[in-house]
């Protein structure tokens, strides 16, 4: 089995904390995992990002696991042909898309992300909340 998963989001997300306990399941499981993340501006509000490679012969992600919309499609070039994607609905207003006051839509995103992938399952953040009684 090889899987390829990019996590993205933005800082304080949990974005990190998933990747690791990903790759922990892997080698509980005796599969070869190697994982990196980007965490450089995540105490500002920034992007993060993790790479899970799980199994031999690793190349492009299998997937794309995103906590939200926008970091996601800036992942999107990495996905391999015919990859899937699952993604948040819940908008998080990068900090500089706040400071320069662009207009930031997550929902756009997601129209973007349905025009670009086949494979796309888009969570509703909020009804899960819901449902699990934590909203």
């Amino acid at each position: 089995m090889n899987k390829n998963i990019i996590l993205c989001g933005v800082g304080g997300q949990g974005t990190v904390l998933a990747s690791k306990l990903i790759a922990a399941a892997a080698m509980e499981k005796g599969i070869p995992v190697m994982s990196a993340e980007t965490i450089g501006m995540a105490q500002r509000g920034g992007s993060v990002f993790s790479h899970v490679r799980m199994g031999e012969n690793l190349y492009s992600p299998d997937m794309i696991l995103g906590f939200e919309p926008g970091e996601t499609v800036r992942m999107l070039p990495y996905l391999k042909k015919n990859g899937a994607v699952v993604v948040s609905n819940r908008a998080v207003m990068p900090v500089t898309a706040s400071l320069a006051k662009t207009g930031y839509n997550g929902a756009s995103m997601i129209e973007y992300l349905k025009t670009q992938v086949n494979q796309i399952l888009v969570i509703d953040t909020d009804q899960a909340c819901e449902a699990l009684g934590s909203a």
